[in-house]
């Protein structure tokens, strides 16, 4: 019983960080959440895996990373159709609300979709969790140098975006 209260705190901890991240790979609140309930289901069941010399986040954020991207791969074509949904019901809350200040945050997401998956991934984890190329690295499952070029290359396409932005 101890183990499932200790459990809870994790959760507790966890939950809205985790369900963030998962969001931003993903891009649907559903899908994000099924996820992020998945992760803890399987950190808990595997919690004797743990290599407590290791980061117990990072971990975490490995197992949420690990089955997002299951997730885009299972379901590549009902996620196009999902997002194809989303951007036809905000342009419809836009012509309904055209002073929403929501606006700003919808031309960001719009804007961070011209990244791929990977850069997205990279550039979320650094500037939103606050997490060093390394870490990056091993919850991306790939070279430091790799994070690297993935941060450098969203970079350069939002600067190159914004620039573009500024002369219209």
């Amino acid at each position: 019983m101890g183990e499932i209260k200790a459990f809870e705190l994790i959760v507790t901890k966890y939950q809205s960080q985790l369900l963030h991240f998962t969001w931003s790979i993903l891009r649907n609140k559903d899908e994000a959440k099924d996820v992020t309930q998945d992760t803890f289901v399987r950190s808990y069941l595997h919690l004797r895996s743990y290599d407590p010399k290791k980061s117990f986040k990072t971990w975490l954020y490995t197992i949420a990373y690990n089955r997002s991207m299951d997730r885009i791969r299972q379901d590549a074509s009902r996620l196009r159709l999902i997002d194809g949904l989303k951007k036809e019901h905000s342009s419809r809350q836009e012509r309904a609300n055209p002073e929403k200040s929501l606006e700003d945050s919808q031309q960001f997401h719009l804007i961070m979709r011209k990244l791929n998956q990977k850069e997205r991934t990279a550039l979320s984890l650094k500037l939103n969790e606050g997490y060093l190329t390394r870490e990056i690295a091993d919850i991306m499952g790939c070279k430091e140098s790799t994070v690297r070029v993935h941060i450098m290359n969203a970079k350069r396409k939002l600067k190159k975006i914004l620039e573009k932005k500024k002369h219209v």
